[in-house]
């Protein structure tokens, strides 16, 4: 018996066979053959059933026994931020003016980098320094033999030295610009060599695909470090090289900003991804908030005028609530959201705490900086796999294309050569994947990975 649509001009482009297919759908939990249509699941149940399906085109994948899961997606990681993390001074916003000032000197004086980048100062070390030359002067005193640009905890503001002033300025006076915003600043200087960043962005999906993870969200990110890493997917599919997961992008907000500038990010954002056949996504308003006025404070009708102008406009709003009173002017701002006729949007807040029946909200875990995994926060195999399939598509926003193996959803899968569900969690959390397919099509196969690591490694020794 197989589930799905049985007219011939719908035949099957690919059918995985003499699998265990684990679908995450209730009704029919366990299959021996998924059948794909143009990237979707045109069929579910036994291969027996499929005959109808099949015609000279169709190729049949044998999975040999194998187990099938919905593809796992990780909405709680910072894949951008792990890319990143040894090529930039991460600058904590507690740490005062002294220690970021003496932070930065040792960081050029440790490294050979042509332009010193860091990331993360609090602005407000700076509130008494209202002339611009005056900033510039001052991390002059860490570092004048070669430009430097810190990029400010609210990804919107850089603070340079004289140096790399002259250069930015002289650029933008060549080209007619009155006004230079951080995202020019940054771009000018370009702080990161794009090929080593290219290496790190495919090492960093051979990592995610090889614990089956064929999504990720990211979150918590400035827009420029976000934007270098989505360049390099973008230059991937560009030259049919096959980018191993999903990267749904989100706006970091923790300012309470214009709310016109943030409409402005998310529109770019996403109409930058209109083409890329929905690898890529940018469908997330991400806040961070605490009542910290040194940190990332807002106002209660700042968040919620920020929230609906976002929620009209249909993006998802992930929040991450610092401490109790943030996560009640959350929910209160949710609430006012859905009372204005936003019923469509996934509004999530994440916090230590789980949401009230038939609150307007769903609740996840706080955001885990260059976290491993999700298995830190489950209690069994049952448990993280569906945070990695179900639960996941539904903090995507997705849970009608995502999160299950149902005729009609998009094709992706997680194989592995054992079952999970025999193993503990945390010998599951080790379990390295045989196969991930994306869109129907395998994006990452291990035996073929290991074939050209040896490959790799034979030419290296005749050299």
């Amino acid at each position: 018996m197989a589930f799905g649509i049985f007219k011939k001009k719908n035949t099957a482009d690919i059918i995985y066979i003499n699998g265990h297919i684990y679908t995450q759908d209730p009704a029919f939990p366990w299959a021996s053959a998924v059948a794909c249509r143009e990237g979707r699941v045109l069929a579910v149940g036994d291969f027996d059933g499929m005959d109808e399906i099949i015609s000279e085109d169709t190729v049949v994948y044998d999975l040999e026994e194998k187990y099938v899961f919905p593809g796992f997606i990780d909405v709680h990681g910072t894949p951008v931020l792990k890319v990143f993390e040894d090529k930039y001074l991460s600058i904590d916003p507690v740490w005062d003016l002294d220690t970021v000032l003496e932070a930065v000197s040792d960081y050029a004086e440790a490294c050979e980098n042509e332009v010193i980048f860091a990331y993360g100062y609090n602005e407000n070390i700076l509130s008494d320094y209202d002339d611009p030359e005056d900033a510039h002067r001052l991390l002059d005193e860490a570092v004048h033999d070669r430009p430097v640009v810190l990029l400010g905890i609210s990804g919107v503001h850089c603070w340079i030295n004289t140096l790399a002033s002259d250069m930015v300025t002289e650029a933008a006076e060549d080209e007619g610009l009155e006004y230079i915003s951080a995202d020019y600043i940054l771009n000018f200087l370009s702080p990161f060599d794009f090929e080593e960043v290219e290496k790190a962005v495919l090492q960093n999906e051979e990592d995610l695909a090889d614990k089956g993870i064929t999504s990720v969200m990211n979150l918590c990110v400035p827009d420029y470090l976000s934007m270098l890493y989505q360049d390099c997917l973008v230059a991937m599919i560009g030259e049919s090289i096959s980018i191993k997961q999903r990267f749904a992008g989100s706006l970091y907000v923790n300012r309470p900003l214009n709310p016109e500038l943030i409409l402005h990010k998310l529109s770019t954002g996403k109409t930058n991804c209109t083409e890329l056949g929905g690898l890529i996504t940018f469908d997330h308003l991400k806040l961070e908030v605490n009542q910290d006025e040194e940190q990332a404070y807002f106002s209660q009708e700042a968040l919620d005028t920020i929230c609906l102008a976002a929620a009209e406009k249909g993006y998802h709003i992930h929040l991450d609530a610092l401490d109790q009173e943030s996560f009640d002017k959350a929910a209160d701002s949710f609430g006012y959201v859905r009372s204005k006729g936003c019923k469509h949007n996934t509004l999530i807040i994440a916090c230590d705490q789980s949401a009230e029946e038939d609150a307007p909200y769903i609740t996840t875990w706080p955001t885990d900086y260059l976290n491993e995994s999700v298995f830190a926060h489950c209690h069994s195999v049952s448990d993280a796999i569906d945070q990695l399939t179900t639960k996941a598509a539904e903090i995507l926003g997705r849970s009608d294309e995502f999160g299950s193996i149902e005729q009609g959803k998009i094709a992706d899968f997680t194989v592995f050569e054992e079952n999970p569900f025999d193993s503990n969690l945390e010998n599951f959390s080790k379990m390295h994947a045989a196969l991930t397919v994306i869109d129907s099509q395998i994006a990452y196969d291990v035996d073929e990975e290991c074939m050209e690591e040896m490959c790799d490694l034979l030419l290296s020794m005749r050299l």
